[in-house]
């Protein structure tokens, strides 16, 4: 299995799992006696997949995958049904993936049923989050036997975003991608249009700028 590749897919989806433009976050755990929230755990395990997108030593990357293990399962154990906690898991899983190369497709594989879970118990969590890094995980992976990739799930996933928060732009930039995926060079077109008019749109902010640049990107090359 190409280790390369997988870093590359994990990068991407961890980063689709930790865009949160609208709100401020909670604080991540402290401390303090009292046992962390739900909300502060899951904040927690986001700031890890921040820390782990941008560091090069694997070692660390190993640790930042560790701790969002732990934060995933607490919030689990106090939460078990909840959305951001199954989601929370699933970003846990990616950072293992990322970690753990030769563990990856598994990692991955436990990584869409949490998210799953996680779209079952509300599917508009995080702008649609589930169902998005569902589907960037599903068009990026290699198939089966290698990984869990599968185009055609992907696209329904991205589809299914969308129809939840049509005006958000990483739904309508996985939506895109998972066209081009597909082989519907025209659809693809069109969403990387919408996703930069609906960027465009936005106040200034560096995922804003992120999201245009995805855009462009994808119309050059469409």
């Amino acid at each position: 299995m190409n280790k390369g590749f997988w870093y590359g897919v994990l990068t991407l989806a961890v980063a689709a799992c930790a865009t949160r433009p609208t709100s401020t976050p909670p604080e991540p755990p402290t401390s303090s006696t009292e046992p962390p929230s739900a909300a502060a755990l899951v904040a927690a395990i986001e700031a890890d997949a921040k820390r782990s997108d941008h560091e090069p030593d694997s070692t660390i990357r190993g640790e930042l995958a560790a701790e969002a293990d732990r934060d995933a399962q607490a919030c689990l154990a106090r939460e078990p049904q909840a959305a951001p906690c199954l989601y929370g898991r699933g970003i846990a899983l990616g950072l293992e993936a990322r970690a753990h190369p030769t563990r990856a497709g598994e990692s991955l594989s436990n990584m869409l049923a949490a998210l799953g879970r996680a779209e079952s118990a509300d599917p508009n969590y995080d702008e649609a989050g589930p169902a998005r890094v569902r589907a960037l995980v599903l068009i990026r992976a290699p198939g089966w036997p290698l990984g869990p990739g599968d185009a055609e799930a992907g696209l329904a996933a991205a589809r299914r975003a969308v129809s939840l928060r049509p005006l958000y732009p990483p739904n309508l930039l996985a939506l895109a991608e998972a066209s081009a995926k597909t082989g519907d060079g025209n659809s693809a077109r069109e969403y990387y249009a919408r996703a930069h008019d609906a960027a465009l749109a936005l106040p200034g902010a560096a995922d804003r700028d992120e999201w245009l640049r995805e855009a462009e990107q994808g119309l050059q090359h469409k």
